[in-house]
């Protein structure tokens, strides 16, 4: 059994992220001994910490993304290389006080589920919980005797838990915020791979899956079981935009610590590309702004269209002498 929930009609006053009917199906599911998954594929306690007065975003200076919120240990976190700083009490733009957390993750999840369900035995399964071989078979054997798993996307592979009665996805469309045009297709196949754990009780499990945009494509094609519809629907779209499998998507990327070094680099090669492509065979783009991650500036150039190794073959060279310059075929 299938159910959407509409988290702007029913959030709870505890936390908007967990529904009144969420909520009640885990009493539900705990009185009758059961067990339950919840879902969310985010660690820490927020996704971010804004300033309420300047709007400012606090962000790695590494990476140039926001900064994740953890609450043990007390700490803002980068997801992506790992940089940690104490918690901001005042902005650093404009040292307001009024600063606001945005988002949700697994650590606040576990928080008030412990708060609300305080008899049963809950079970934080994701990578700040669990992070060798060693924690993992730890946790794999308390999976067995936990009520409640709260995980990413880990709980969704390598390891068999009974019982499951109820799985509870928090947010559906909090990974839909990467720009990729694969990224539908990654998340309805996470969310498939979590069901089917369920699915395996012969269709006892219910599914509950919370968002504020619940007329979204994927949770109709996932609620109905229609891969077909969604499918179907994804293809017209890749042809519309000139995506794989009806063109070739390639990605230059160049990296440099040097912001305008890397920009003077990678617009050399677009020239270059540009030139080699006169009768307009291939779509070329040059990214605006540089991605930041590690410390380091990336550009990208985005190529689309019919057999793009001829193309990339022309810049074979450059590709050869520059380490930091790859060339991605998707």
């Amino acid at each position: 059994m299938y159910y959407i929930i509409n988290l702007s009609q029913d959030g709870n006053k505890i936390n908007r992220f967990l529904s009144n009917t969420l909520l009640k199906k885990i009493e539900e599911s705990l009185k009758r001994k059961e067990k339950i998954i919840l879902y969310i594929n985010k660690r820490g306690e927020y996704s971010s910490l804004v300033c309420k007065d300047c709007q400012k975003n606090f962000k790695c200076p590494n990476c140039d993304i926001s900064l994740s919120i953890h609450k043990n240990p007390p700490l803002m976190m980068c997801h992506t290389c790992g940089y940690k700083r104490e918690i901001f009490l005042r902005c650093p733009f404009c040292q307001s006080v009024n600063l606001e957390n945005i988002g949700v993750g697994t650590e606040q999840i576990e928080r008030d589920i412990k708060k609300l369900f305080n008899e049963a035995k809950i079970l934080r399964f994701d990578f700040d919980s669990i992070k060798n071989v060693g924690e993992k078979k730890e946790a794999l054997q308390k999976i067995k005797e936990a009520d409640i798993v709260i995980g990413t996307k880990m709980i969704s592979t390598g390891f068999d838990l009974q019982n499951i009665t109820l799985i509870g996805i928090i947010l559906l469309e909090q990974e839909l915020s990467l720009s990729h045009y694969k990224q539908e297709e990654k998340v309805y196949q996470n969310i498939k791979q979590l069901i089917g754990r369920g699915e395996r009780l012969g269709g006892k499990t219910e599914i509950l899956i919370q968002t504020f945009i619940p007329e979204n494509d994927i949770v109709e094609s996932i609620c109905e079981k229609n891969y077909n519809d969604f499918f179907q629907k994804s293809l017209k779209e890749r042809k519309l935009f000139h995506y794989p499998p009806f063109y070739d998507f390639t990605r230059l990327e160049y990296r440099d610590v040097n912001k305008e070094k890397a920009f003077d680099f990678i617009k050399k090669i677009k020239n270059k590309l540009d030139l080699l492509n006169k009768e307009q065979k291939y779509e070329i783009i040059l990214s605006p702004e540089p991605r930041k991650k590690y410390n380091q500036f990336h550009y990208q150039i985005i190529i689309k269209g019919e057999n793009n190794r001829n193309l990339i073959e022309n810049i074979k060279e450059e590709i050869m002498r520059n380490k930091n310059l790859i060339a991605i075929f998707e």
